[in-house]
């Protein structure tokens, strides 16, 4: 594995999905949970770069969090119904785009070796053996799932898929 395997998917991959997802949504819905307990798409943006962050720390990097991201996006945080709290729609796609660009380019700036190394000081270490392993899951394999999450609430939404 090289840091080029996990740059061009998660660039082109994840960031184009969530902009196939996303551009479209009004703006007052965008923190919406729309009567359910579907994670909103302001949520799910925030949840995921957070995420792209603490990839690059587990990778040996460091990132400057915003003030409320651990306390909103962490694991175990619920979603929830109160647009006040979140970012507006444009900080968050920008938000995302930039935390993902910076995950990214910290591991094409990598020696590849880093990729091998092992994932065992990582809460990852009974599912994956390497940190690329751990990389490849956090930055293409995590957004996508909670990209999902998006495209369902699309459609409770009574909006049309995403094409």
């Amino acid at each position: 594995m090289t840091p080029q395997t996990i740059t061009k998917p998660t660039l082109v991959v994840a960031k184009n999905l969530m902009h196939l997802l996303c551009d479209d949504i009004d703006e007052n819905i965008f923190a919406d949970r729309l009567g359910t307990t579907i994670n909103h798409p302001a949520y799910v943006l925030g949840h995921t770069a957070y995420y792209a962050g603490i990839c690059i720390e587990f990778l040996g990097g460091s990132v400057t969090f915003g003030e409320d991201e651990e306390k909103l996006y962490q694991i175990g945080t619920d979603c929830i119904d109160d647009a006040s709290v979140y970012p507006d729609k444009t900080y968050c796609l920008n938000h995302f785009d930039a935390r993902c660009k910076e995950a990214t380019d910290f591991i094409h700036a990598s020696e590849p070796s880093l990729l091998e190394r092992s994932a065992e000081h990582t809460p990852f270490a009974k599912r994956f053996d390497t940190l690329g392993e751990v990389a490849t899951f956090m930055l293409i394999g995590h957004p996508c799932f909670h990209l999902g999450q998006i495209s369902a609430w699309r459609r409770i939404a009574g909006m049309n898929p995403a094409s």
